[in-house]
């Protein structure tokens, strides 16, 4: 686990408000490994902050918002929900038909541009995916899908 620097934090925020129009986040952000991005509300004084980041190895904590990928960021399922009512751009709407078999883990033929893209049908967010322009690839997590008719 690393307590991001406010520099760090502002290059991923940055990044969120070019690809989904996110431009704050008004808690700590942790990092775990290279990719994985969480928020964290709690109040820690700054001295307890380094002998956790010194003495302990922290598995989990916070709210697992963003993964960092190669070609950009990438909300996870939790994430459009945690920035749903500041997310202005990067939304993609589908239909019900298409809801169902995104949420069984399938890719969607959706012609638009290379991105990654935020799903959404009605007023409900499915998570993000990534248009090759011709698809958009699933990133649902295997225990997250749904194995019947919604």
């Amino acid at each position: 686990m690393k307590i991001l620097s406010s520099s760090e934090k502002k290059k991923i925020i940055n990044k969120l408000n070019e690809q989904f129009g996110i431009s704050d986040i008004p808690f700590r952000m942790l990092q775990f490994g290279k990719e994985k991005i969480r928020v964290f509300s709690g109040n820690l004084p700054s001295e307890k902050i380094m002998a956790i980041e010194k003495n302990l190895r922290v598995e989990n904590a916070g709210l697992y918002i963003v993964r960092i990928v190669k070609d950009g960021i990438r909300l996870t399922i939790d994430g459009t929900h945690f920035f749903k009512n500041n997310i202005t751009k990067g939304i993609l709407r589908i239909e019900d038909t298409q809801t169902e078999i995104w949420m069984k883990g399938e890719d969607l033929d959706i012609n638009t541009d290379k991105r990654y893209a935020i799903l959404k049908n009605n007023n409900d967010f499915l998570g993000c995916g990534k248009s090759t322009g011709e698809k958009i690839i699933n990133t649902i997590p295997r225990e997250r899908r749904v194995n019947r008719k919604i």
